[in-house]
């Protein structure tokens, strides 16, 4: 019997393997893409009052990702389904459409062949509820500003003049992304007035999340009567959240201070001018305090603190210090930069500490050029900032030392025959000595030794550079590919930057509208826009970047605000 009905079992999961719809095997790669055959409604559709949409394709499709990828303008939020049968999608509407209404709707990558996944070129849809289809658009770029990279799949929208509306809280309603050069495009728009933002929306709210996403806004409005392009968005990350404390405590052997967000600057003092000794925490957002109390175990404090966006944090804490015997955090350094400039004689060497820096044993501190050769430092050569523990030693030194040598060279004497000279050898390493520097917990830094190799002329480069703006105040700078500056000139519109080893760097101008000496990024509770910032970008590959040779002359490199 089960020989008998054997067959049918088969013939039953033949049939249920034929019905399943699968990419074809075998045979040449399909690099074209599915086209549209009809729309229903059809593109440019008046009065239309149906409650779906259905598109007929030459080939067998798939949808990609639907929520994402189909932008429908203005936004009928989740209110559509979206399905695929064999050659035809369909879009499903859960609720009405508004009245005198042009809603544009832009598949994007949403349409796809079952092959090779090829997406459905420019597939766009406008149609009305009401008598006309409107018909004007908006389009740009957006971009870094700091980087200057275009920004792609970046959320970009646009609203109508509003008191209430904040992009900070309210989501978008006419909106678009960006393609992977950063250029946007929105269409059938009303004539009307708007303004324009834009968002690296991660979380796809269309709200702009301060905290976790940078964003850009253009403060002036823009008038709409006819198609308007090159409305340039830049992006920034700033956190407008209120600044304040979220804890302060007794932690380990200092008084912790936490606050909602990064500290651009801060101080704090003692009613009683109590020296107090305190420095950046473990990230930028908080405060150490050390014990430097002689018998008491705690005491009345200022702070006063600043964010990146102008806000002001004012004030009084009660710092207090526990009194168990706890093991403190271990007093090291790292050193960020260093460098000798050999043909101007000029020592530079930059090192952060884990706490803050009481004493330094000058003794136990010398750059060593040879056996024969040492070069001390004084206080002079010094400088230390409290907030970040970080200390910069700069110093002229005699470049005779460390030019290079001639081998050809001999020296001549008298009644001998001519021999070359033999010059010590070099060492050229900063120094530290055990105990070189002194917490203000009284333990002290270990021995370590910095090799600095001298840079000679013939190994740095040089940029020269060209501005041309008609701004008053203005920076140009150079930024190495963390975006560190390296070197910065104020309001000089002709001019170079020298001593650079190879590597990669941007230049950059920084219209510096305020006047202040610094880029400002803005505030958008108080429609301020960030300083606007220009690269140089070489014509051919439109980049930012500059790579840079040893031995180098590069420029005049031309940039336009």
């Amino acid at each position: 019997m089960i020989k008998r009905n054997l067959h049918w079992l088969i013939y039953i999961l033949f049939i249920g393997s034929c019905a399943k719809q699968t990419s074809p095997t075998g045979g040449p790669k399909d690099t074209i893409p599915p086209s549209l055959v009809s729309a229903s409604p059809r593109q440019g559709t008046i009065n239309f009052t149906g409650k779906n949409l259905r598109l007929e394709f030459s080939e067998l499709i798939t949808l990609n990702n639907a929520r994402e990828q189909i932008i429908i303008t203005p936004t009928i939020g989740k209110e559509f389904e979206a399905s695929a049968k064999k050659n035809i999608v369909t879009l499903e509407f859960n609720a009405p459409l508004e009245d005198s209404t042009t809603y544009t709707f832009n598949f994007r990558e949403s349409v796809q062949d079952i092959t090779e996944k090829n997406p459905a070129r420019n597939l766009k849809l406008a149609v009305s509820t009401g008598t006309y289809i409107d018909s004007i658009s908006i389009s740009g770029i957006v971009y870094d500003l700091l980087t200057g990279k275009e920004a792609e799949d970046a959320t970009v929208a646009i609203h109508i003049p509003n008191d209430t509306f904040s992009i900070l809280k309210h989501p978008a309603i006419y909106f678009t992304k960006t393609n992977k050069t950063g250029r946007y495009k929105i269409e059938n728009l009303k004539a009307q007035t708007y303004y324009a933002y834009a968002i690296a929306d991660k979380n796809r709210n269309l709200i702009a999340d301060s905290r976790s996403e940078s964003y850009g806004f253009l403060k002036d409005p823009i008038h709409l009567i006819v198609d308007t392009s090159k409305i340039n968005i830049p992006l920034v990350r700033l956190d407008t959240r209120p600044l304040a404390i979220t804890s302060a405590r007794p932690y380990n052997t200092y008084f912790n201070i936490k606050a909602t967000k990064n500290l651009k600057d801060f101080q704090i003092t003692a009613p009683d001018d109590t020296h107090l000794s305190y420095g950046l925490g473990d990230d930028p957002s908080s405060i150490k305090v050390y014990n430097t109390l002689d018998s008491r175990d705690s005491l009345a404090i200022r702070l006063i603190a600043h964010d990146s966006v102008g806000n002001t944090l004012d004030s009084i804490l009660y710092a207090k210090f526990s009194n168990r015997e706890v093991t403190p955090e271990t007093f090291n350094y790292t050193i960020s930069e260093s460098s000798l400039i050999a043909h101007k004689g000029i020592l530079k060497a930059t090192m952060t500490f884990a706490k803050p820096v009481e004493e330094i044993n000058f003794d136990s501190l010398f750059f060593r050029v040879d056996s024969a050769t040492t070069i001390r430092f004084s206080r002079e050569d010094l400088q230390y900032n409290q907030s970040i523990k970080q200390l910069t030693i700069l110093k002229q030194v005699d470049k005779a030392l460390f030019m290079q040598e001639n081998p050809d060279e001999q020296r001549m004497v008298p009644g001998k025959q001519s021999v070359t000279p033999q010059p010590a050898t070099k060492i050229n390493e900063l120094y530290f000595g055990q105990g070189a520097f002194i917490s203000i917990e009284n333990d002290t830094s270990k021995r370590s030794i910095q090799k600095i190799t001298p840079q000679q002329l013939n190994e740095l480069s040089v940029i020269l550079f060209d501005v041309r703006t008609e701004e008053r105040s203005f920076i140009v700078q150079l930024v190495d590919k963390n975006l560190k500056v390296v070197q910065e000139k104020i309001n000089i519109k002709k001019g170079q930057f020298d001593d650079l080893q190879s590597g990669q760097y941007s230049l950059r101008v920084v219209i510096d509208r305020n006047q202040n000496g610094q880029w400002d990024p803005g505030n958008y509770d108080q429609n301020e826009e960030p300083e606007p910032i220009f690269y140089y970008r070489e014509d051919k590959k439109n980049s930012p970047v500059i790579n840079l040779k040893s031995n180098w002359e590069l420029g005049p490199l031309l940039i336009t605000s």
